[in-house]
């Protein structure tokens, strides 16, 4: 065993540099082998290997105090090598990266710094790739497409790049181009998490890993399609348009094909400009993620489901900008009808009718050898920031506690985690407790939330400023038609 380890270690070492420059280097193209892609990532761990066998040799003959720079610059390089390999790449190692980068603070900070880049900045592709799939996709050259068009990226994404132009009709335009080869990437990394998921499965033995991979394949894959995300785009304008704090931006049909997407530009300050504002501005923007999120939920069965940093921008208006609609799930209304049940049996503390409700969603097969009430306190945490009627702060704490209950619980729940299914249309439900969570922490954000979802499960009386404008917002378009009706009004699985 330990032979073959060592053989396949060689050759990762070995024919990974190869294979890359053969197939790689000399395309500009992303990389869209699976081979290729693995044996890139094989040659990222023997760079590290070796630098971290290097630091320790220098560490042994350092004093204390050179030993924690040494230790601090190894880390900081690794970290570089890491973002720069995951910026290259794209795809989905390229959305691990930016998920990484945010979600938990048990990543060390030198590699959240690194792979902070990731979320709106990661290496750009040559200008000159891309113009050919732009043309290709719209027909003509750019300087007829556009009026003017910005060669210099905007935002470089792990499946497009974005660029600002100019439409021949004078509107100020965003233009994602889909990078060239992207969509074999995709489908190889895909590949390669199924093979990381059957390594997994025996570790948790009550998810059915089949049903989470095909659910994050149905998801991952539609990204590619900007077609389908335009359509996306527009459903959530529909909901959205002239919010008096919500933001989508509209969506040039005439200049957007399925792998171009043209939207309108809108100035903004990104998301590490306000993270560093007063608390009060802080949790406002805070309250509108939290409400769009949930009220986009509840009220219409729709979820944006790549909530991370980079996909948000404050205009000067005071609203959030929403980007991005690449990822929307939308949820059948039985699921919705069990799932509001489930919540609200938790928020009246009613045990067993918890219980159950995870029964008919597929979270459990039965009770049979488990404890309601275990059950009740396990996933009480991740209900803590809406069971009670008091103001709660998201802070990293509390997500480096969910992320602990939901991998290592302890006491009572120890082992829980082995026993609990993933249904299939919560698999991206997910993303709330990793990804909106986390940016509500890295917010600060402080609000009465048990109060804000109540308006959006039971209609109660809006309980904040932004609560009394989204109300009457809704109540002007609700003449409009059933998309604002205050239930799910579509369910596309």
């Amino acid at each position: 065993m330990l032979l073959a380890l060592g053989i396949l270690t060689a050759l990762t070492v070995v024919v990974a540099p190869i294979v890359i420059w053969l197939c790689a280097s000399r395309t500009g193209r992303v990389d869209g082998s699976r081979a290729v892609r693995m044996a890139r990532i094989g040659r990222l761990w023997a760079r590290l290997s070796t630098s971290y066998a290097g630091a320790r040799l220098r560490r042994l003959f350092a004093s204390a105090d050179r030993r924690r720079v040494l230790d601090a610059d190894a880390r900081r390089a690794a970290a570089a090598h890491v973002a720069e390999t995951m910026g290259q790449m794209k795809g989905a190692f390229m959305k691990l990266g930016q998920m990484l980068s945010f979600v938990s603070d048990e990543v060390p900070e030198e590699f959240r710094a690194a792979l902070t880049s990731l979320q709106a900045s990661a290496p750009p592709m040559d200008i000159a790739l891309l113009r050919a799939v732009a043309e290709e996709e719209l027909g003509q050259p750019l300087e007829r497409a556009f009026a003017r068009f910005d060669e210099k990226p905007i935002a470089s994404a792990s499946i497009g790049q974005v660029h600002r132009a100019t439409l021949p009709t004078g509107e100020e335009v965003a233009v994602k181009i889909q990078y060239p080869g992207v969509a074999d990437a995709i489908r190889a990394d895909l590949g390669n998490a199924a093979m990381l998921y059957r390594l997994v499965a025996p570790l948790y033995p009550g998810v059915d890993t089949r049903s989470v991979i095909d659910e994050l394949r149905g998801r991952v894959l539609e990204e590619l399609d900007y077609a389908r995300e335009a359509d996306n785009q527009r459903e959530f304008l529909k909901l959205y348009d002239n919010h008096p704090f919500i933001r989508v931006p509209r969506v040039f049909a005439s200049h957007s094909t399925a792998r171009v997407l043209t939207t309108e530009f809108i100035a903004g300050r990104r998301f590490d400009e306000v993270v560093g504002l007063d608390e009060a501005t802080r949790s406002r923007y805070g309250e509108i993620i939290f409400r769009f999120v949930f009220g986009s939920i509840i009220r219409h069965g729709m979820f944006n489901g790549d909530p991370h940093p980079g996909n948000y921008l404050f205009d000067e208006a005071g609203r959030v900008v929403f980007l991005d609609f690449g990822c929307v799930k939308y949820f059948p209304n039985d699921m919705l009808v069990n799932w509001r049940a489930l919540v609200i049996s938790h928020l009246a503390g009613d045990r067993q009718a918890f219980a159950e409700r995870l029964i008919t969603l597929g979270f459990l097969p039965s009770l049979d050898g488990l404890d309601a009430g275990v059950l009740f306190d396990y996933f009480g945490y991740f209900y803590e920031p809406i069971q009670y009627d008091r103001e709660f702060s998201f802070t990293r704490a509390y997500n480096a506690q969910s992320f602990k209950q939901v991998f290592r619980p302890d006491g009572p729940a120890k082992g829980l985690n082995k026993k609990l299914n993933m249904p299939r249309d919560f698999v991206f439900v997910n993303r709330i407790q990793w990804g909106v969570h986390s940016v509500l922490a890295h917010l600060n954000a402080r609000g009465n939330f048990h109060r804000i979802q109540r308006e959006h499960l039971f209609g109660d009386a809006p309980s904040t400023e932004l609560g009394r404008l989204d109300a009457e917002f809704r109540a002007r378009l609700a003449s409009a038609g059933p998309v604002f009706a205050t239930a799910p009004v579509r369910a596309i699985s």
